[in-house]
């Protein structure tokens, strides 16, 4: 990862995604998912400490994309956004977080600063809806519905417009997982 870092112009890197430039530093400030990263050439930090590795794999891949521009609506699932079939995201992400809407809806008021989070209109009648970016020009949609005695309870994610010019596939797929590891961990603590 630290080779892809060498070689980036981190002053037109950072006016592009909207990341903030440290010069004496040589670093990039930037928020992923509510908390603060550091991009230095030598990797990227996480409240000082080195960030996972599927962090830093996400914030280099955004940060060698060619996109420019925020594009927020309409919203696009993950195929769409892709252009290719993701089968393991409905069950390794979305019935996950649905296992745990309930909490998710009775803690939102506290977990959804935690992600820089904005309830918002639900787009298809859910119990909660709320939208978050993700990273500076990548936003999400959360849809999340409580079990009822018809339906079984439902979690579905999608992607700003524009997500796939700041993300590749593989980086899209790994945000989600990340994000599902977030939000459990936020139900965890709070």
């Amino acid at each position: 990862m630290t080779i892809a870092l060498d070689h980036m112009d981190f002053p037109a890197v950072a006016e592009r995604i909207s990341a903030l430039y440290n010069k004496e530093e040589d670093a990039l400030a930037i928020t992923m998912l509510g908390q603060e990263y550091m991009i230095r050439r030598n990797g990227v930090s996480l409240r000082g400490q080195k960030a996972p590795e599927s962090h830093e794999r996400i914030l280099v891949d955004y940060l060698s994309s060619s996109g420019s521009l925020f594009i927020a609506s309409p919203w696009q699932s993950l195929n769409e956004t892709t252009g290719r079939a993701e089968p393991d995201f409905r069950n390794t992400v979305e019935l996950v977080l649905a296992q745990h809407a309930s909490q998710c809806i009775e803690r939102a008021s506290t977990i959804l600063p935690f992600l820089d989070a904005q309830p918002c209109r639900s787009l298809i009648g859910s119990d909660l809806a709320f939208s978050a970016p993700a990273l500076p020009k990548v936003h999400i949609h959360v849809e999340l519905s409580r079990e009822s005695q018809e339906f079984p309870p439902e979690a579905w994610i999608l992607f700003s417009r524009n997500a796939a010019d700041f993300l590749s596939a593989d980086g899209l797929s790994l945000l989600c997982e990340v994000f599902k590891d977030r939000l459990l961990g936020l139900l965890r603590i709070y």
